[in-house]
């Protein structure tokens, strides 16, 4: 009976290492989890990702999370060539990327009741109380302190004109009284602000769309189709006109909200619209050449970022970006963009679709923040005064 016993065993044994031979060796590795895979190639993987998918990705696990890019992104990467939404609430500062549908956060004391005027170059441009007024580098934490205003601060809309570092930066504030316009401005290098009183030619009331600025004129949109031009280029103090043409006349109470931006062509701006009944889009063209107005029904491979901080047209850096408007709203915690193809607002998480805005939260102390760059004011202390750098 041992003898069989043994025989048997070895019978079994023989089989089993038979079976197991015939095995795939990939197979009788132990299983490992996806949170093991390396970097690099988590990195291809996310290179190849986009809106949810990505968002989705950087939401799997923490060594997942840790391949995506946090805020500022690296000069080279493809999240560099996109803006960021900032949104200030006192002190805390919320940098949201559209194409991760990510929201970074960061109190910066600095701000702290800041308001939010204006953005180009990565800068900001922002005022504080009654007479501060500041530029602020998100990136490197630069401040540079403008001249204080000798008045309260009360303009409608402010803007400068090329980078803060630069020797020919300008910056202007705006604001309406009973004839006319009132300009204030400050160049570099100057020590106070100077004010002038411009009459209007004809009717204008100035929309909160920001001034566009072109071959030395600074355009501002009216409520009521029409425009205004700052002529920039004399020696002597600035010109204002309010064009005669184009006119598109349509009544100021009919759009809740409209932004400005400049085309790439050369040729003129782009005006978003959103009504006030139905929170409907429209966009036109102001030809400058032609001034006339006409329709945009297809943007093509470019995109939009509107807000009143700052709104631009660019290149679409995904195919799946192009021929939309990104829009400061959200619907929870998903950014929102308007496509031209469908005719609907969208959500960037969850695909949701929507003809209205109505269900949407706007940001209303925000701006949208390109060129983003660390290096542009490395040489600079954390605090300058503008007449010094």
């Amino acid at each position: 009976m041992d003898d069989k016993k043994a025989c048997s065993v070895q019978r079994e044994t023989e089989e089993a290492e038979s079976l197991i031979s015939s095995q795939d060796p990939k197979k009788m590795e132990p299983e490992r989890s996806w949170s093991d895979l390396q970097p690099e190639i988590l990195s291809l993987i996310l290179s190849n990702l986009f809106f949810w998918d990505s968002s989705n990705f950087s939401a799997t696990c923490q060594s997942w999370k840790s391949i995506c890019p946090p805020f500022p992104p690296p000069n080279e990467s493809l999240l560099s060539k996109l803006p960021y939404l900032m949104t200030l609430n006192g002190s805390k500062c919320t940098f949201f990327q559209p194409l991760r549908n990510e929201m970074y956060q960061k109190e910066i004391p600095e701000l702290k009741n800041a308001r939010i005027r204006f953005s180009k170059y990565g800068w900001l441009l922002m005022s504080q109380g009654e007479s501060s007024v500041f530029f602020f580098h998100p990136c490197t934490m630069v401040k540079i302190k403008l001249p204080d205003l000798p008045t309260r601060n009360w303009f409608d809309n402010m803007c400068f004109l090329n980078r803060p570092t630069s020797s020919d930066c300008t910056v202007i504030g705006i604001s309406r009284y009973s004839a006319g316009m009132e300009f204030c401005i400050i160049k570099r290098g100057a020590e106070e602000w100077t004010y002038e009183n411009l009459e209007n030619n004809l009717p204008f009331s100035m929309s909160a769309a920001s001034p566009v600025s072109h071959n030395g004129k600074l355009y501002c949109l009216g409520e009521g189709g029409n425009v205004g031009e700052l002529d920039l280029s004399g020696d002597e103090w600035m010109y204002w006109d309010v064009l005669i043409k184009p006119l598109y006349r349509w009544p100021c109470s009919k759009y809740r909200q409209s932004f400005m931006v400049k085309c790439d062509d050369g040729n003129g701006m782009l005006v978003v619209y959103v009504t006030r009944e139905d929170r409907r889009v429209h966009v036109k063209k102001l030809k400058l050449l032609e001034m006339l107005w006409e329709d945009v029904e297809c943007l093509g491979d470019k995109m939009i970022f509107v807000s009143h901080g700052a709104s631009f047209l660019q290149d679409a850096v995904e195919k799946g970006m192009a021929n939309k408007i990104y829009f400061p709203k959200f619907r929870g915690k998903s950014g929102v963009f308007y496509s031209l193809d469908t005719g609907m607002f969208h959500s960037i998480v969850g695909d949701y679709p929507c003809r209205s805005s109505f269900n949407m939260a706007d940001q209303l102390s925000c701006t949208w923040i390109n060129d983003i760059e660390c290096s542009s004011s490395c040489m600079l202390s954390t605090v300058e005064e503008w007449s010094r750098i």
